[in-house]
């Protein structure tokens, strides 16, 4: 119990930093979704597809590499850093420099032939957040949150303050005002980006590139290649609805589409987030203790849920007043919360359940797993959109990530059996949709009712937990 406890003691530590960083980012929605029109906000969340993809790509399943190598028995952390800090500097050296030649020809695929200095920009933004990746991770398996968390917060501030003013101050106080609209946020993103590789610096100078290593960089090769087969599917699984949208809404209409979608996909963002901080404490945490008691990690998947059910119930309470963060343009298009907020539970249970491959090294399992989440994708999107609209695509993502999650479930069950408490996920789960949903059809139901019952039904299944820490 007690690794456990420290466990979510992490998680609430990267959670409060993840919870503020998220918090000022989305402060950002209801400045660009009144400021961008629904078509240049389409492209904007085109552009940031585009760098998740890229993200799996260049860092090619490294940064969890670095982690499983670094904490295993005899590994020297020092060189598996050199070494996975020198293969991510040479390969993206080399992606900057293929960029420069040929981003003007790239644009014609986003339809920005008229300001092909985006892509540029974008490459750019890509290319520092994938060479900071392992810096973080390496403070992550350091224990060093708080540097962790001091520079994540700082980047995220300086991107909302450069937001703000060039959308909000400046074009109020400075007559002329050039209107580059995307092109303000890609240039406040890259100077926050740009702030995040000098916070680092210290980083930077643990590298030491004589210390490469063959042998370890073939190992981490091995271990991390499947991770990027698998996450490559795993991203266009998150992100290709856009892509789809596009490609399948009516022209006239498609850009708008793909913004409205957007706006909307933000409001499930305090799930996210707590999906990501979780993730950040739990891979160093499991590496190390998971193995040796699989029970704990079953206890900390049912807590997980708990805690993602009571976020699923409290969004959908609070909606009346987190609608509000998005232009009000955009309201009538809000039947797509459910659907996504729910999706998203069933992604973030899969990210905790997908542990069982890593722990094993089946991480080629991945692979499979995520592939056949795209495959529900694009069939799902293909068969739906034409017929619905925005919510086809909807429809598709929560089919995608159920089918992960069920697929994940019984191939860990066959290959490295997790005993979780099958009964309380279930409850958990239903009652996440039912008060859930009670509380998004009935308005003026109170939002602390909703809330309140969630919180009863997880007390009451835990409390023979919550007696044992209190005896």
């Amino acid at each position: 119990m007690s690794g456990v406890k420290k466990l979510f003691g992490d998680a609430a530590l990267y959670g409060l930093s993840s919870i503020l960083a998220r918090l000022l980012n989305f402060l950002l929605t209801p400045l660009l979704t009144v400021a961008l029109t629904k078509a240049e906000y389409g492209v904007n969340s085109l552009l940031y597809v585009s760098v998740a993809f890229a993200m799996v790509l260049l860092t090619y399943g490294m940064e969890t590499a670095f982690f499983r190598q670094s904490q295993r028995d005899g590994a020297e952390p020092d060189r598996v850093y050199s070494t996975a800090m020198t293969m991510l500097l040479a390969t993206t050296g080399i992606f900057v420099a293929v960029l420069a030649w040929t981003y003007a020809g790239a644009a014609d695929f986003f339809n920005l032939a008229a300001h092909p200095e985006y892509v540029l920009w974008t490459g750019l933004i890509i290319a520092m957040d994938v060479l900071a990746a392992v810096p973080f991770a390496r403070l992550r398996a350091q224990q060093r949150a708080k540097r962790f968390v001091t520079i994540k917060t700082a980047q995220i501030a300086l991107n909302l303050i450069l937001n703000y003013a060039f959308f909000a101050v400046l074009p109020a106080a400075v007559e002329g005002w050039p209107q580059l609209q995307v092109g303000w946020v890609l240039i406040a993103n890259m100077a926050a980006s740009g702030l995040m590789m000098l916070l680092l610096a210290p980083q930077w100078l643990e590298i030491r590139p004589a210390r490469f290593d063959r042998s370890t960089a073939r190992t981490l090769l091995l271990y991390g290649f499947p991770l990027l087969l698998a996450g490559l599917p795993g991203v266009a699984n998150e992100m290709a609805d856009r892509f789809f949208l596009e490609a399948l809404l009516p022209a006239e209409t498609a850009i708008e589409g793909v913004g409205a979608y957007s706006a909307v996909y933000k409001l499930s963002i305090f799930l996210i987030l707590f999906n990501q901080a979780f993730r950040f404490a739990a891979e160093p945490y499991f590496f190390k203790n998971a193995q040796r008691d699989l029970s704990q990690l079953a206890m900390a998947t049912r807590l997980f849920a708990a805690l993602l059910a009571l976020g699923v119930v409290a969004v959908m309470a609070g909606l009346p007043w987190l609608k509000h963060f998005i232009a009000d343009k955009y309201w009538n298009d809000l039947l797509l919360l459910p659907v996504l907020l729910f999706a998203n539970y069933l992604l973030s249970l899969s990210t905790q359940v997908s542990m069982w491959y890593k722990l094993s090294d089946r991480t080629m399992m991945g692979l499979w797993i995520t592939l056949f989440g795209f495959a529900l994708t694009a069939a799902g999107n293909i068969a739906w959109i034409p017929q619905l609209g925005i919510m086809g695509a909807a429809y598709a993502t929560l089919l995608s990530y159920g089918g992960m999650l069920a697929l994940s479930l019984v191939l860990g069950q066959k290959f490295h059996p997790v005993p979780y408490d099958w009964g309380r996920l279930g409850l958990y789960t239903l009652a996440a949709l039912v008060l859930g949903g009670t509380a998004f059809h009935q308005p003026g139901w109170p939002a602390a009712a909703a809330v309140g019952l969630m919180l009863a039904v997880v007390l009451r299944s835990e409390r023979a937990l919550l007696k044992r820490r209190t005896s």
